[in-house]
């Protein structure tokens, strides 16, 4: 209203695009559209809450019972604490196993260099090699071929794991067919074990939300339906973690099972994706 009536009770007189915000601040058009705009924001949001106010007036209700419920059930706000203790020891212990895994095995060393310093020492790049036996094969080399002195070939480590080279059969002397095979299958397919300590990481974790929630639901659900019978508050968590613990053990485990397997198969199908990605 005050710039149209410095502007002569004219809505706009020109308009053309500039790139400075004060001309356009100075339009009663624009404070015109931003009026309507909003008018019509404020309608439509008018209409939603009488529409949605029956569920509003159950959301409150229900926000006022559970304020009460949490209020009557204090020590309840403190359970959390332990659920993450939980998971910060799952995954400390799983992450100590992992780098156990990662580092299971012998050393293995492997040949890097030039392909054609490599083709020439009748060598393939990634074969494996044993780094004490490496500087006698060099000196070999070098005084059989004098026109290879400045050949870049290396015995580099590579990784920990299986050596094919290795006799297993003379190390597992004594222990029976089946242990010996299932330790060469182990060996020769390291992934596995990583795998199986990722669906353990996996399981725990579910399993301890499983708990977690268990616990919460049994304190409430015992509040709600049973509140005359209720005892004292402060043990109603106690008394709680000590139903679950005796009686819905087993059906945590399994449910958390089932979580975990969907989300190993999960993790290895993104796994793949990524893979094909590349």
């Amino acid at each position: 209203i005050q710039l149209r009536q410095n502007n002569d009770n004219q809505i706009i007189k020109e308009f053309k695009f500039v790139a400075d915000a004060n001309y356009y601040r100075s339009l009663p058009i624009t404070w015109l559209v931003i009026g309507i705009l909003s008018g019509i924001l404020l309608l439509i949001a008018a209409l939603i809450v009488l529409v949605l106010f029956k569920r509003l007036q159950t959301a409150l209700t229900i926000l006022q019972e559970a304020s009460k419920a949490v209020a009557y059930n204090f020590f309840s706000l403190f359970w959390p604490f332990i659920p993450l203790i939980l998971h910060i020891g799952i995954f400390a212990y799983w992450a100590a196993i992992a780098m156990y895994l990662a580092t299971a095995g012998k050393p293995i060393y492997r040949i890097a260099g030039n392909q054609s310093d490599v083709d020439s020492m009748d060598l393939t790049i990634g074969q494996i090699c044993d780094p004490k036996k490496w500087n006698k094969i060099t000196i070999i080399c070098h005084c059989l071929r004098d026109s290879n002195a400045g050949m870049n070939v290396e015995c580099i480590f590579s990784e920990y794991g299986y050596d094919p080279q290795v006799d297993l059969d003379s190390i597992l002397n004594g222990t029976g067919k089946h242990f010996q095979s299932f330790i060469s299958f182990v060996n020769e397919n390291q992934w596995l074990p990583q795998v199986f300590s990722a669906f353990m990481f996996f399981w725990l974790t579910a399993f301890t939300i499983g708990l977690s929630e268990l616990v919460l639901a049994g304190v409430y659900a015992r509040y709600y339906w049973d509140k005359k019978r209720f005892g004292i508050p402060c043990l109603s968590l106690g008394q709680s973690l000590f139903r679950a613990i005796v009686f819905h053990l087993g059906t945590i485990a399994f449910g958390s099972l089932i979580i975990a397997i969907v989300k190993l198969i999960r993790v290895l199908l993104e796994y793949v994706e990524k893979k094909v990605k590349d």
